[in-house]
Order: C-alpha cells, then sequence, then structure tokens
C-alpha cells in the first residue's frame, strides 16, 4: 500500500490536535493568510531575487550539491500555486556551466515543494531524468494539475 507524503506531512503537523503551545490561528491574522489563503491563487513565476525563492532554493540545494558533488545554483522556471512550487529547469555550477547527472547524463533538475502550517517542505526531486515524469506528482502528491502543466 502506497503512503501518500501529502498525508505524512498533513499528519506531521497541522493535522494533529492543538496543544497548548500551538496557537490558535485567527481568521484575518498572518497565520490564517499564511495557511488557508495563499499568495498564489493562480500559478505564477516566483520572481528572482526575492526571499522566497531563494527560501526554497536553499531546501533543495543541499540533496543535488551532494549529487552533485560541487556547489550548484539552479536555472529555470520556479512556479507557485496555492501552497506548492515546483522548480523545472537545469543544474548549473558556480561558473555557470552546466551540471550533468546519470544515468542520462544530462542537466534536468524538478522539485516540489509543500507549505504547510510549519513552512515549506522539499516534498520530492530529481536530477538527470530524460522525460517530465514529475506530471504524475498530482496523483501521488496532490499537487495540482495546473502547477504540473496537466491543464
Amino acid at each position: 500500500m502506497r503512503t501518500c507524503l501529502l498525508a505524512l506531512l498533513l499528519a506531521a503537523g497541522s493535522a494533529l490536535p492543538a496543544s497548548a503551545e500551538d496557537p490558535i490561528i485567527q481568521p484575518g491574522t498572518d497565520l490564517w493568510r499564511d495557511a488557508f489563503d495563499p499568495p498564489f491563487t493562480k500559478p505564477a513565476e516566483v520572481p528572482k531575487d526575492t526571499p522566497l525563492r531563494k527560501q526554497l532554493f536553499d531546501l533543495l540545494r543541499p540533496k543535488i550539491e551532494r549529487e552533485a558533488k560541487r556547489k550548484v545554483q539552479f536555472e529555470g522556471s520556479l512556479r507557485a500555486f496555492k501552497n506548492w512550487a515546483l522548480f523545472s529547469g537545469e543544474t548549473v555550477d558556480a561558473d555557470g556551466k552546466s551540471v550533468k547527472f546519470p544515468p542520462m547524463d544530462n542537466t534536468d533538475t524538478v522539485a516540489l515543494w509543500l507549505r504547510t502550517r510549519e513552512g515549506w517542505r522539499l516534498v520530492d526531486h530529481s536530477t538527470g531524468h530524460s522525460d517530465a515524469f514529475y506530471i504524475i506528482w498530482h496523483e501521488q502528491y496532490g499537487a495540482p494539475k495546473a502547477l504540473v502543466g496537466l491543464e
């Protein structure tokens, strides 16, 4: 039986009963807006040089650097919709040269994040793939169809 990461993330955080230490989220507050009124009401590019873009790539970078065995940067599209974000592009080194990953020996990189009550979490990522397999992330994790290119 396949366990959905989304269910695990929810169970680990927002689906648990509130404890005395958990804040009560009142409608109209910043916490409410962060949790229930996401800023991306339609799929939109996360602008370069924004704190959100840096934050998301900082969650991804350690995993990719471990695979690449060097410092990396990312070039491509980082789009957000509701509480989700998706990067599709390539990995480059500090000099802007492509970093190729086995087994296909290409630079393709994708990543998916979900914003939970505790903040953004990296859900899944892939490097060196040869097709747009990540469209299954809609079924696998519940990512919006419009974000993964199905609408």
